[in-house]
């Protein structure tokens, strides 16, 4: 088992056209956790995501760790025995955008659990080499295996590690915004219900100016605001909140908007980043904050359950009972 392996495979790659390929850069991972986010529920509750729906049974999951228990005779940086996380996103490393540094711009994406792409919900996986990072032994199976986990709560976790000084939280549920009192923010408010008749802009200047209020903050605005949401509401809010030349980040968007804030981003001269996936080296740099104590996200690991459970677990991530579920795949 700890020797380098050869796995020769008959690959079609056009009509009537074989190539033969060793799999030499490959590893098998036996897979200890892996964690269950927005993605995953979607996936589970449509047999799709968005407009891409599925057309044969997948194996689920995205977010893992294990143990390499194989590898192939190319394989170099990675050793029989290595704790390794598992990166789900395979980008092509030819593309001009791969080649610019830009992974997750990548021309000719696969990933892991969507379309014709195995994912890790399983006690075994194979993928190519350069797609595991090594991990230290300082750092748990299920913090490896967290993934993404919920957005906001890991923006501010990173926020503290690198010195913001202070954070707000805003959140629609009043479990998370407690966690977020709890553990990251300085100051964490329910924000108020938002109704479609209401004018959103409106909404969102009453909504800045009673929080600003509250926690003690100038009332010209923040440097930098974080939506996690894509909330049609929240998007207005968060560059309603920044002061003028201040930075908007979209962190996470799982459909169109209708109503963008155009107006707000030009009289404020605001800067607007959309971000996607993560790109090469992302990984390295959140397990090191990891090991380094920098970051701990065991407070955010609020439900483990066996791979056998794998209903019950995802029906849990449903109901919002917890900020993060957590799967053993080993425990069958």
């Amino acid at each position: 088992m700890g020797q380098p392996v050869s796995n020769k495979a008959c690959v079609l790659v056009g009509p009537k056209k074989i190539e033969f390929r060793d799999g030499d850069t490959d590893v098998m991972v036996r897979v200890e956790a892996s964690g269950i986010c927005g993605t995953d529920i979607t996936i589970y509750k449509n047999f799709g995501l968005g407009r891409a729906a599925l057309t044969k049974p997948v194996v689920m999951g995205h977010e893992a760790a294990g143990v390499v228990v194989q590898v192939g005779e190319a394989v170099v940086d990675v050793a029989v025995g290595d704790r390794v996380a598992i990166e789900p996103f395979f980008f092509c490393k030819r593309c001009h955008n791969c080649k610019q540094g830009r992974t997750n711009l990548c021309k000719t994406p696969r990933q892991a659990g969507f379309g014709d792409v195995q994912g890790i919900l399983s006690q075994y996986y194979v993928c190519e080499s350069d797609f595991v990072v090594k991990f230290p032994d300082s750092v748990s199976w299920e913090e490896a295996g967290l993934g993404c986990g919920p957005l906001a709560c890991l923006v501010m976790a990173v926020a503290r590690a690198y010195g913001v000084s202070k954070i707000l939280a805003i959140g629609r549920s009043q479990a998370r915004v407690d966690f977020a009192k709890n553990t990251w923010a300085d100051y964490a408010v329910v924000s108020p219900p938002f109704d479609e008749g209401q004018d959103v802009i409106d909404w969102a200047e009453a909504f800045k100016t009673t929080t600003m209020e509250e926690a003690g903050v100038d009332s010209y605005g923040v440097d930098i605001a974080v939506e996690a949401t894509s909330a049609e509401a929240y998007v207005h809010a968060g560059m309603t909140f920044l002061h003028p030349g201040g930075t908007y980040v979209q962190a996470g968007i799982g459909r169109p908007i209708d109503s963008f804030p155009t107006f707000t981003i030009v009289a404020k001269e605001l800067d607007v980043i959309g971000t996607l996936r993560y790109t090469a080296g992302c990984f390295e740099t959140a397990i090191d904050l990891l090991a380094s104590g920098k970051i701990d996200l065991k407070p955010m690991i609020t439900a483990v359950f066996p791979l056998s459970k794998a209903v019950e677990a995802l029906e849990c991530a449903i109901k919002g009972e917890g900020l993060k579920v957590i799967l053993m795949n080993q425990q069958v």
